[in-house]
């Protein structure tokens, strides 16, 4: 798992971090933009990587907004602070799948990088489960500061 590829960020206060490590450049990975209304209104470009890793720090869970809506499959962390979304997280268990918003990058890509629109709106439950398992990040580490569970 992981590689040689690291990508920090987090939101704009600081309250959530990750650190992102993939097998491949993002040119080979590519960018995703999810046509769901919730997607476009934040202008989210995703990526994710199944032979990578994923790392998240909050340092305040209060300050941590879980948004689930349509299928309610995965928890969409948002900094209630800052208002930034950073990605999107399918929890199974003690396992976790992740697709992280490339606009929290502490570097992001260039806003003309190559996007490749996705609609998923036809996708059962169990579908957009497998799809997730199958090609989102798997999350190594999920940690919280202030020693609250991360909610």
């Amino acid at each position: 798992m992981s590689g040689p590829y690291r990508f920090e960020g987090g939101c704009h206060c600081g309250n959530l971090s990750f650190v992102f490590e993939t097998s491949q450049l993002l040119e080979e990975l590519g960018l995703r933009a999810c046509m769901c209304a919730f997607c476009r209104a934040h202008g989210a470009r995703n990526a994710s990587d199944p032979k990578g890793a994923m790392r998240i720090a909050v340092r305040d869970a209060s300050r941590l907004e879980r948004y689930r809506f349509a299928l309610a499959t995965a928890d969409f962390l948002i900094c209630k602070t800052c208002g930034i979304y950073i990605g999107a997280l399918l929890s199974d268990g003690d396992k976790g799948w992740f697709t992280v918003n490339v606009n929290a990058f502490a570097k992001p890509p260039p806003l003309d990088f190559p996007l490749a629109p996705h609609d998923f709106n036809a996708e059962d439950t169990g579908s957009r489960i497998m799809r997730r398992q199958d090609r989102w990040t798997p999350i190594v580490a999920f940690t919280v500061e202030d020693g609250s569970p991360p909610r």
